[in-house]
C-alpha cells in the first residue's frame, strides 16, 4: 500500500510540475509556424488593431533592429519580418523580461532572432499608444 501511494504522489507531483512548466511556454499566436504572407499579414493586423491582441502570447521569428529615441531617451528592440517578396517589413517592439546591457549582451543589427512574451499596449503622455512584445525571452 505504502509503495502504491508514493507512485500516486510521484505521479501527481509530475503532472503538477509539467502543468506549470507548460504554462511559461503556451503560445497563442506561433508566428513562426506560418508562411511568410501569413506572417506579415498578422503583424499588419497587430500593429492596426492592437486591442485583439493584448495579453496573448506571441512567438515571432525576424531580424534584430533597435532604435533610439533621443526625445524620450530611450532605446526599443525590435523583431522586423519583411513579406514574401522582401519588399516591404513590418516589426513588433519587445522589452526583454531581464533586461541586457545594449549593445554588448543583444545580437547584431539585422541577426535573426525569435522572441516569445505577452502582446500588449504600450500608453504615451500623449495618449498615443503602440503595440509591444513585453516580458519576452530572445533566442537566436
Amino acid at each position: 500500500m505504502y509503495k502504491l501511494f508514493t507512485i500516486l504522489l510521484f505521479c501527481i507531483f509530475t503532472v503538477s510540475t509539467s502543468a506549470k512548466a507548460s504554462t511559461n511556454t503556451h503560445v497563442d499566436i506561433d508566428l513562426t509556424r506560418m508562411s511568410s504572407t501569413m506572417v506579415y499579414t498578422m503583424v499588419f493586423q497587430m500593429v492596426t488593431d492592437p486591442q485583439k491582441y493584448v495579453g496573448k502570447r506571441i512567438k515571432m521569428k525576424g531580424a534584430f533592429s533597435s532604435y533610439f529615441d533621443e526625445e524620450t531617451n530611450r532605446r526599443f528592440f525590435g523583431c522586423i519580418i519583411k513579406d514574401a517578396l522582401a519588399c516591404c517589413s513590418q516589426g513588433l517592439a519587445f522589452e526583454l523580461a531581464k533586461p541586457r546591457k545594449y549593445p554588448s549582451e543583444y545580437p547584431s543589427e539585422g541577426s535573426s532572432i525569435i522572441i516569445l512574451g505577452t502582446f500588449e499596449l504600450e500608453k504615451e503622455e500623449d495618449g498615443i499608444g503602440f503595440p509591444i512584445i513585453k516580458d519576452a525571452k530572445m533566442f537566436r
